[in-house]
């Protein structure tokens, strides 16, 4: 059963139990003005993409620091995040220094190799040291736990043998979702990102939760209770 909260994400988390939630599988708006820059022209219809990096940290911070409150002790969040201007923003960095702060555990970091690199055209200084540049074809997908490296509840298992040994390897090779267009969202992640995370991550039966739901790509990836935002 999935239900869909059209609202702001912190409405909703003030809304819910404390300690109500088993697992979060999210991606983060990027905040690099997607559909008013010159690659993407499919934008966002009611989220302002550009707002200054200090106060998309703080706002990151302040969704996380509440979802804390709302998880079960042993529950964990699993956010997908990219750096910015390939690779100086270290935006992966700047989380993980914040939910340490909130006082989650970081059980992993998971290296989403994207398999794909395309033309080569934005060189920065082309065979010269002067000041090359280092498109990144991958993004991270930072795990954390709340008070708990292990799972405190029992339940039914819902992963098979083989999976479970390919899918623990902290390198994912996931080709990026190529139908975005269709679906009306400029920056999906491929729904085989929050199903390998909620068999990993997560028993049958748990509550799952996406505060940026995007196209609903959590939601359909075999969940049993999906609350998701958008």
């Amino acid at each position: 059963m999935n239900i869909i909260y059209n609202e702001d994400c912190i409405i909703t988390l003030n809304r819910l139990k404390d300690e109500y939630i088993d697992l979060t599988v999210t991606s983060p708006p990027y905040n690099i003005d997607l559909g008013n820059n010159k690659f993407n022209k499919n934008k966002y219809d009611v989220y302002k993409d550009d707002i200054s990096y200090i106060e998309y940290i703080k706002w990151l911070k302040q969704i996380f620091t509440l979802l804390y409150q709302k998880t079960k002790n042993g529950g964990r969040c699993v956010i997908n995040i990219g750096d910015k201007s390939n690779g100086k923003i270290a935006t992966h960095v700047d989380v993980i220094n914040f939910m340490r702060e909130i006082g989650w555990l970081q059980m992993t970091t998971i290296i989403w190799n994207k398999q794909q690199v395309g033309n080569r055209t934005a060189w920065g200084s082309f065979q010269s040291p002067s000041s090359p540049s280092f498109p990144t074809p991958f993004e991270y997908i930072l795990v954390f736990c709340k008070d708990s490296y292990k799972l405190k509840e029992k339940g039914e298992v819902n992963i098979e043998k083989q999976d479970f040994i390919n899918w623990s390897l902290a390198i994912w090779n996931i080709v990026p979702e190529i139908k975005m267009k269709s679906y009306g969202h400029p920056a999906m992640f491929p729904i085989e990102i929050p199903l390998r995370c909620i068999k990993l991550f997560s028993y049958k039966n748990s509550i799952v939760y996406d505060p940026f739901m995007g196209a609903g790509t959590t939601g359909s990836s075999n969940t049993v209770e999906c609350i998701l935002y958008w």
